[in-house]
């Protein structure tokens, strides 16, 4: 008789498990979709790191170069306003700044720059075979202008956030449209996981 009384509410537990086991994600779902986290790189601290080195909490990853005019530091500021609004729980996320312009991005530069945004933003850097290797394997497009008589040169690159859960599982993509709210709140339901 005891289990015929509890298995009403058996069933609604399991029922609202289920629920929230499926509920839909703001950015785009990229679970098995795009590669898991898996890179051999070098810190803004100029120490040898792979992607072990990260694991534990969610771990965002975002291409680009520190001399970029746009698109860099506003996705930086976007992801550093996210997690001051989330609070003590986000001090576990790191988000991974990886260059993709090595030859001006020293490990100094890289520091000075992600320092900028919060002690969760680490710089990265490897030789360029392992950035091209590295960026082919998450669909991440860059590339180099014409270098002028200075030497100098521009840098195009994708936009996109890559978000991984704490095992390094990719789970989320987020883009330079994505709303800073949607990216807030899946990120939430990323850190009770």
């Amino acid at each position: 008789m005891r289990i015929v009384k509890a298995l009403p509410a058996v069933l609604i537990c399991l029922t609202l498990f289920a629920c929230a086991e499926k509920q839909p994600t703001r950015l785009t779902d990229v679970t098995g979709l795009i590669a898991d986290l898996e890179f051999e790189l070098t810190d803004e601290n100029n120490k040898p790191v792979t992607a072990k080195d990260y694991l534990g909490s969610p771990i965002a990853i975002f291409f680009g170069f520190t001399s970029c005019p746009e698109v860099c530091p506003t996705t930086m500021h976007q992801w550093s306003s996210i997690l001051k609004k989330i609070g003590e729980p986000a001090r576990s996320v790191k988000v991974l700044f990886i260059s993709v312009d090595p030859e001006r991005d020293s490990a100094e530069k890289l520091k000075n720059y992600t320092d900028t945004f919060g002690p969760s933003f680490i710089g990265l850097r490897g030789d360029i075979a392992v950035i091209k290797e590295m960026t082919k394997r998450y669909r991440v497009t860059f590339g180099y202008g014409d270098k002028d008589t200075e030497g100098n040169y521009e840098v195009s690159h994708s936009g996109a956030v890559f978000v991984f859960d704490k095992h390094g599982e990719a789970r989320l993509l987020a883009t330079q449209s994505t709303p800073t709210d949607d990216i807030y709140k899946d990120l939430i339901v990323l850190l009770a996981k």
